[in-house]
């Protein structure tokens, strides 16, 4: 059974330019996942997905991984992330795939190798982080997790909003091949906070995430 870290890139990203390269504490950002994917001792390879070889000069000697060359018809902003698994899968034997996206930087091995393990047991068909919001949502103008016609809860006892952290995804190759979807209807939600958590994708996200690694939460 082949397991692989996949990492995919582009340079061209329209929020933040070139936030996978770009440096926070001091570090480009790509290293901080290649590092937490390279502690994963039950990958067999880690593999960057880009059309453009210009982002290993970035990466920090001593660092496992692969380049990958994907078509530059990928970078288009419409490419969805199924497109890419897709490609990816065209050229790789992969039957387990841990994508990780270069916009978590705090996300930890050992939430990975939770996920992982949970996977590669076949006890789920898939796994991916979350966040749970113990708030009162609302979806489409209604009350998504409480009533207007009862009594209001406490915050502390109303139901959690599960929401997506959109950056680790582990799964099997059949799966994917069979729904094109990262997520089966067996899966593993793993809850981590919102440190771990933090997602990168704005001027202002990546602001926090300085903030994060200027207070000493997270070791650079």
């Amino acid at each position: 059974m082949r397991i692989v870290g996949f990492i995919p890139s582009r340079l061209n990203s329209q929020r933040l330019f070139s936030k996978n390269i770009k440096e926070l504490g001091g570090v480009p950002l790509v290293n901080y996942t290649v590092r937490a994917l390279d502690k994963v001792s039950a990958l067999d390879e880690v593999v960057i997905f880009a059309s453009e070889p210009s982002i290993c000069k970035h990466i920090q000697p001593g660092l496992k991984y692969k380049f990958l060359k994907r078509s530059e018809a990928l970078d288009d902003q419409g490419t969805t992330i199924q497109d890419l698994i897709k490609e990816f899968l065209k050229l790789d034997s992969a039957d387990i795939i841990v994508l990780l996206h270069i916009t978590s930087p705090f996300l930890k091995s050992d939430t990975i190798v939770d996920c992982l393990s949970k996977v590669s047991s076949g006890e789920y068909d898939s796994a991916f982080t979350a966040h749970e919001i113990r708030k009162f949502c609302w979806f489409k103008g209604k009350p998504l997790n409480y009533s207007l016609n009862k009594p209001t809860p406490r915050t502390q006892d109303i139901d959690p909003v599960v929401v997506e952290q959109s950056s680790l995804y582990v799964f099997k190759r059949e799966v994917f091949e069979k729904t094109g979807q990262r997520i089966a209807a067996k899966s593993y939600i793993k809850n981590i906070d919102h440190f771990e958590g933090h997602d990168i994708d704005t001027p202002e996200d990546f602001k926090v995430a300085e903030l994060i690694v200027n207070t000493g939460v997270f070791a650079v």
